[in-house]
C-alpha cells in the first residue's frame, strides 16, 4: 500500500509492504551493503555502490548509475538505529529530475511471525514532482527488496 500526505507544502510518502521473511532476515537485506546492491533504486537504475557506517551519527552513500548515462548519489545520515525494529535517516540526493535536500526516511520493520511489515515513511519532500520521483523509486525499490524473499 502506497498513501501520499500534504500538509501545508510539506509532502510524505508512506508505503508498506510485508516480506515473506522473519524480520532478522528482513533487517539484513535492508542494512547490509552487499545485499543492499540488490534492491536500491528505480527502474533507470542499472548498478548500484553502497556504503554504510550503520551507528546512530553514521553516514551512508548509494551511488547510482543509470540506464541513461545519469549518475546518481543519495546519502545521509543515520539519526536512530533500533536493530530489527526501527530506522532513521536523512535522505538527499542529487537527481537532477527527482532532487531531494534534507529529507527524512523512516523504516520500522514489523514482526507478523515468520513474515515482516515494512512499513516507510519518507517526509519533507519539496514538492509534488520530487514526490512523485520517490513513489516511483520506493515503490520500485521495494517491488525488488519483496521478491529477494519469494
Amino acid at each position: 500500500m502506497t498513501t501520499t500526505t500534504s500538509k501545508a507544502e510539506v509532502l510524505t510518502l508512506d508505503v508498506t509492504r510485508i516480506v515473506k521473511a522473519p524480520v532478522e532476515l528482513v533487517y539484513k537485506a535492508w542494512t547490509e551493503p552487499a545485499q543492499m546492491i540488490n534492491w536500491i533504486g528505480c527502474t533507470k537504475t542499472q548498478s548500484v555502490k553502497v556504503t554504510s557506517d550503520l551507528r546512530v551519527g553514521g553516514e551512508y552513500r548509494f551511488e547510482v548509475s543509470c540506464n541513461d548515462g545519469e549518475q546518481v548519489c543519495m546519502s545521509g545520515t543515520y539519526q536512530k538505529v533500533e536493530p530489527n525494529k526501527k530506522l532513521v535517516y536523512t535522505w538527499n540526493n542529487t537527481s537532477s529530475e527527482f532532487p531531494a535536500k534534507d529529507t527524512l526516511v523512516s523504516v520500522t520493520f514489523i514482526e507478523q511471525g515468520d513474515k515482516t511489515e515494512i512499513r516507510l515513511t519518507h517526509s519533507n519532500l519539496n514538492d509534488a514532482n520530487c514526490l512523485h520521483g520517490h513513489t516511483l523509486g520506493w515503490t520500485a525499490s521495494l517491488e525488488r527488496f519483496v521478491g529477494l524473499f519469494e
